[in-house]
């Protein structure tokens, strides 16, 4: 989505109003030069023919510049990249501008006469200066002067600029929101109960530890229940804004509830646009003593207004800017290494959040000339569907010449919001992002039995499903009924460990329920703690080690969906005397471990049914069975 033309009157408040940046955050004060989605010619870039404009770009010395420049006009599909060695455009009328920008260089601009025949711009080269002292700006109070609530503004037919907001849903702008973070962090509920140890029991001649699930006082681990005397290292990724100069961690204590400014933003806007590039090791991972922003390379201003976005046609002067307002493009901004800052991290010896590596690992980051290459970028902040659009990598990166059309770019990375069929507000990426396929058995001679086979396939996310934190898993859920509803037993086949919840009143009520013991599954990135045997372990901040790992084939208790590899498994029911059955498999996303969000009080995020599959037939005729998605 970009800005529609508009007259001379108000093309100048279209121009500053609409703007629209990728990754994390909105990008300050700026505007965007490009068209709507529907006045953009699939075809791509418009080439200059021979009755073009030509177009000079210059350094500070009058020196010409090709190596990567582009040049493009404000409300217009035309572009250029000079690789016939010249620089061009078709028109550009007196409502227009000519944007430039090259690798090294801040962005420049020139507005169109519409009689001129040539045009000369002139590009400033970068500092490479990064001022550590430099002090945040605040989303809410700069950045959404600009970039929040600009419905309508742009494009009356409803297309808005709204970064802001869209960051405001996001993990990203919710950190200090409803005290998931806090809760875990000083090991307290979420209504403030602290976590306290129980007196031992006495069993014999011996003192016994009460077990935390045991313990009525118990709320669940906390970061500073173990380590009272250190800060760890959370800021780096959840509060960015709040590390010092000296790079040194920061003790989040004092900033819970959520603290004034910039350091209760989160991840905030300023943080994301200020940086150049991504430090990585040889093996293309960050370093493990380098944790968050501190992989991050910034270009921070000793003064006035520099950011840094994915577009190389953003406007940097004007009557609503200010006079030392600058800007400039960074390829970095299309690029999966972005995220692996804070989306691959190590604690000890085990890796704890991986999205980045388990996208490496997988067949969207092969070969950038495949037409299936996804970025983080392309799932999380597109929300288009980039199959439809037939694009290459090299159309959809950053501050490149190509499709036009990749200029409407989400904040709001998980697409959270009302889903439409159960009225809940969720992350809606989540829906539909597996596939389940049931196929049916009967052998009679072998035992009077309906043999369901369940294959489950994450055929939407790039990483592990689900991913990054250990906490978050997926229940499948098997269940077999006759005729008139009574469930059928279970004779072979897994099911589901204690540890999936009981039933309990409350939990229930908030749409957590309990599924332990049923025929079924879960996907799990099952870690145990070592000292302890805690098990499963949510405090990842301690020694971790998989709950088992097969010597044989290696596989772990990681058994996480990995992108198209489908899993199967078989549930066997006896059946009934007559009549036809139904089989329903559902597949649920829990963001945490049962008794964790009971402890914790986390009653405000409820299950999440991802996918639902009913079969209805025959037993004894298994080619009878029809089955059918659920909403």
């Amino acid at each position: 989505m970009s800005a529609r033309g508009a007259n001379p009157t108000s093309f100048w408040r279209i121009m500053y109003l609409g703007i629209l940046l990728v990754f994390y955050v909105a990008l300050s004060s700026c505007s965007l030069i490009a068209n709507p989605p529907a006045l953009i010619p699939e075809t791509g870039p418009v080439a200059p023919n021979a009755n073009a404009i030509a177009v000079s770009v210059v350094d500070e010395n009058q020196r010409p510049i090709l190596n990567g420049v582009i040049v493009r006009v404000s409300n217009s599909p035309q572009v250029d990249n000079a690789e016939d060695g010249r620089l061009g455009v078709i028109t550009c009328s007196s409502s227009e501008f000519i944007a430039a920008w090259a690798p090294g260089y801040e962005i420049n601009f020139r507005q169109c006469d519409g009689k001129s025949a040539s045009y000369t711009i002139q590009l400033v080269h970068l500092e490479a200066i990064d001022n550590p002292n430099y002090p945040w700006a605040s989303a809410a109070g700069e950045c959404n002067l600009c970039h929040g609530n600009q419905f309508g503004i742009i494009d009356p037919t409803g297309a808005s600029y709204d970064e802001i907001n869209e960051w405001f849903k996001s993990g990203h702008g919710t950190v200090f929101d409803r005290g998931y973070f806090e809760s875990m962090y000083k090991g307290m509920s979420v209504t403030g109960k602290a976590s306290q140890s129980a007196q031992p029991i006495v069993i014999g001649n011996d003192l016994v530890p009460v077990p935390p699930e045991k313990n009525e006082n118990y709320h669940g681990p906390g970061f500073k229940l173990d380590f009272p005397q250190e800060p760890g290292n959370c800021a780096y990724c959840h509060v960015p804004a709040a590390i010092p100069p000296s790079q040194g961690s920061v003790d989040l204590s004092t900033l819970f509830p959520r603290p004034g400014g910039v350091w209760g933003e989160g991840v905030t806007c300023d943080v994301c646009h200020k940086v150049f590039g991504v430090t990585l090791a040889d093996n293309g991972f960050p370093f493990v003593d380098r944790p968050g922003i501190l992989s991050f390379k910034f270009l921070r201003p000793d003064s006035g207004v520099f950011m840094i976005g994915p577009f190389s046609n953003i406007l940097i002067k004007g009557p609503s800017l200010p006079p030392n307002h600058r800007s400039t493009c960074a390829p970095i901004f299309s690029r999966s290494e972005f995220c692996a800052a804070c989306h691959f991290g190590k604690f000890g010896d085990m890796v704890i959040y991986n999205s980045y590596g388990e996208w490496k690992a997988s067949p969207f980051a092969a070969n950038p000339e495949d037409p299936r290459y996804r970025t983080c970028q392309d799932c999380h902040m597109s929300h288009m569907n980039v199959d439809e659009t037939g694009s290459l990598w090299s159309q959809r990166q950053a501050c490149s010449a190509s499709d036009p059309n990749f200029q409407n770019f989400s904040h709001n990375m998980m697409d959270f919001g009302v889903d439409g069929n159960s009225g809940k507000e969720m992350p809606r990426m989540i829906k539909g992002a597996a596939r389940i396929d049931m196929e049916f058995g009967y052998e009679p001679e072998r035992a009077n039995s309906l043999d369901v086979i369940v294959r489950v396939t994450n055929t939407k996310a790039g990483h592990k499903f689900p991913t990054d934190s250990p906490l978050r898993h997926l229940i499948m859920v098997v269940s077999a009924e006759d005729r008139v509803g009574t469930s059928l037993i279970q004779v072979a086949g897994e099911r589901i460990p204690n540890w999936a919840g009981v039933l309990n009143s409350q939990m229930s009520a908030a749409g957590i329920e309990g599924y332990s013991g049923l025929p079924g599954k879960i996907f799990a990135n099952l870690l145990v703690e070592e000292d302890t045997n805690i098990y499963p372990s949510a405090a990842y901040w301690n020694e971790t080690k998989f709950a088992f790992v097969n010597s044989e084939n290696g596989t772990t208790s990681d058994n996480r969906l990995r992108p198209g590899i489908e899993d199967t498994s078989t549930y066997s029911f006896s059946i009934p005397d007559a009549g036809h059955v139904k089989i329903t498999v559902q597949l649920i996303y829990r963001f945490a471990f049962f008794d964790l969000m009971l402890q914790k009080e986390w009653f405000d995020r409820p299950d999440i049914f991802v996918v639902t599959k009913e079969c209805t037939g025959m037993p004894t005729d298994p080619v009878s069975m029809v089955c059918k998605d659920m909403e």
